[in-house]
């Protein structure tokens, strides 16, 4: 006999197996759609609660000051670190897109040529006779001899002819030693 028939055969004998069998499925449905339902309703819910946090108003470039205002925004779409008041004499240390939530690694609030640079990195004077239209936030590399002395630098500011980048701590003493002799030059990255 074809197992389909079968299965007909002993479940007209024993109603009981069928009810059974959708009684379980009736179960396990109703706990998949409470489960999806309580998730749904812990997003709501933190989505419900608000915080001040402080929103630029325009597009901000490194060493801009802080044009944002307060804005109560969802937890939930909020970055770790949002400012919700700028540090006394804050400065923009990177890059900003017009809407966006200030973090505490948008800004800073120290003084001189290494208040734009990230932590860890080293800022090295230097002049380069050659460089032009250079401004800060540039991304650079900077070489001497025809070799890359710092893969990774970012100018932190412009000053007459000095250029201030911001270098990784282990390549700032070749870096300072070619602005030393004059070597240093920029290599400028689409």
């Amino acid at each position: 006999m074809h197992v389909a028939a079968s299965a007909r055969h002993v479940l007209a004998r024993r109603p009981w197996i069928y009810w059974a069998v959708v009684t379980t499925l009736a179960v396990i449905a109703a706990a998949a759609v409470h489960g999806e339902m309580a998730s749904i309703a812990a997003e709501r819910d933190r989505w419900g609660s608000t915080r001040t946090v402080m929103v630029t108003r325009h597009e901000l470039e490194p060493g801009d000051e802080i044009a944002a205002d307060l804005v109560a925004l969802p937890v939930a779409a909020i970055p770790d670190r949002a400012l919700a008041e700028a540090p006394t004499g804050a400065l923009v240390r990177q890059r900003v897109a017009a809407g966006e939530v200030l973090t505490e690694f948008d800004v800073t609030g120290r003084d001189g040529p290494a208040a734009l640079a990230e932590q860890g990195a080293v800022v090295v004077a230097l002049s380069d006779p050659f460089a032009r239209n250079v401004e800060v936030g540039l991304r650079v590399q900077v070489a001497a001899d025809g070799l890359v002395i710092a893969e990774d630098a970012t100018v932190t500011g412009v000053v007459d002819e000095v250029i201030f980048v911001a270098v990784d701590s282990s390549e700032a003493p070749a870096v300072a030693t070619a602005a030393q002799q004059g070597a240093a030059s920029l290599l400028y990255l689409p």
